[in-house]
């Protein structure tokens, strides 16, 4: 036998892992979707979930299992935990009116915050009675055939009193599995849009604050041509680098709702292709109803997301011109004080070389001084001319005082 991959069990759960739950004929769906406070608090809420089944009587979701189902009374409950959010669903009968039962453990996701509530009623019809027709908004009203005619399905998404959105899904001419996988496909449509949707605020909020950032860079830009002084362009880097780090703050707050939203949006398009929709004279089709909603939201989500990449690389453009200006002054000035030594070392050694001069003038003078004293006696025993003699002495000394001033020089620096 070979030897698996050690992720192989893990991947083959993976399919399996959100099993599709069959549904009766006649049924009422609803569920719930929470986000918590950060997507690392989803543990805490399988801790809180794990306690409320504890509590009674439920056996715990086993480990590295993302849902898990149980029975409530004549319910049947499903909790699914995803990467930063949580769903609660619950069937029962079509006459269950209890939109918020206390047996389900909705008390367990402690300060996590509601997102979405869904409701779908399946009923036995081919087609969504006119007496329901007429209780949705006119205005957002929403009816779509499926499964090539097969079925159909209704809403208004408008949330109802206790803030659940309303679908009315005639299923009768569907098996139990094409009933079970569309009612299943038709809440994860309201759960992914709502997901999407999720970073639109968050936009519109920080919108201005971006906004505020690019003028004060255009601003700055505009100053950077005058900027001569090295005072000037200091405080010029100075201000880039705190444009930058305001850039930084947005992208990190930005960036993982953003790039979530774009995965939420793409789940959705799958969702709603899976459908397989056909207009009716009714109204719109759901597809093209949160297309002309969700799509524009994206867009702008995106269009925020290239405007803040659009920043962060003209501040750093800015600032590597900057810091390629300064590095030019520091050639500059480099340069004029490498001159600056060339000249005084010039003059220097001219200094060394006059002084030199004066040395061996000076050294050879008393030199002959001394030595017209120590050859007085002996010229005059001999009688012969001091003054000739000195005159005749005096090229070898000036040579030899010459001579030696250059070797010592030579020993001592090179």
């Amino acid at each position: 036998m070979p030897v698996d991959h050690p992720d192989r069990q893990a991947i083959t759960e993976e399919l399996h892992a959100r099993p599709v739950d069959i549904l009766d004929g006649t049924t009422r769906l609803r569920r719930l979707v929470f986000v918590p406070s950060s997507p690392a608090a989803i543990d805490g809420l399988i801790s809180g979930f794990n306690d409320f089944c504890a509590s009674h009587g439920i056996p715990p979701m086993p480990r590295g299992v993302r849902q898990t189902s149980f029975a409530a009374g004549h319910r049947t409950a499903t909790w699914e935990f995803h990467t930063e959010f949580v769903t609660i669903t619950w069937r029962a009968a079509l006459e269950d009116a209890e939109n918020w039962p206390a047996d389900i453990g909705i008390e367990a996701v402690g300060d996590a915050r509601l997102i979405a509530a869904t409701r779908i009623d399946v009923i036995a019809d081919l087609q969504i009675p006119d007496r329901f027709i007429t209780q949705f908004n006119l205005s957002s009203l929403c009816v779509s055939q499926v499964e090539d005619g097969a079925a159909q399905i209704a809403t208004d998404y408008v949330a109802d009193a206790d803030g659940y959105t309303r679908l009315e899904f005639a299923a009768g001419g569907l098996t139990p599995l094409r009933r079970s996988i569309i009612a299943r496909r038709l809440l994860e449509i309201d759960t992914y849009r709502s997901m999407a949707l999720l970073a639109l605020p968050l936009a519109r909020r920080t919108a201005p604050e971006l906004a505020e950032a690019e003028r004060d860079l255009t601003a700055l830009i505009e100053t950077l041509a005058e900027a001569t002084t090295s005072e000037a362009i200091q405080a010029a880097l100075d201000a880039l680098h705190r444009l930058s780090i305001r850039s930084g703050q947005l992208s990190e707050r930005l960036g993982y709702r953003f790039a979530a939203a774009r995965a939420y949006g793409t789940i959705l398009a799958a969702r709603l292709d899976g459908l397989r929709e056909g207009p009716t004279a009714l109204g719109s089709t759901i597809g093209r109803y949160l297309g002309n909603r969700v799509d524009p939201a994206l867009a702008t989500c995106l269009a925020m997301e290239k405007r803040l990449e659009t920043l962060t690389d003209k501040i750093e453009r800015a600032i590597e011109l900057l810091n390629v200006r300064i590095g030019l002054d520091l050639q500059i000035q480099n340069k004029s004080v490498l001159e600056t030594i060339a000249s005084t070392a010039q003059s220097q050694f001219r200094l060394q070389a006059t002084v030199e001069g004066l040395s061996v003038i000076a050294i050879s003078y008393y030199a002959l001084g001394i030595l017209s004293y120590v050859l007085a006696g002996p010229l005059e025993w001999v009688h012969f001319d001091k003054a000739l003699a000195v005159s005749i002495a005096a090229p070898f000394a000036i040579a030899i005082v010459w001579w030696s001033v250059r070797r010592l020089r030579r020993m001592h620096f090179g």
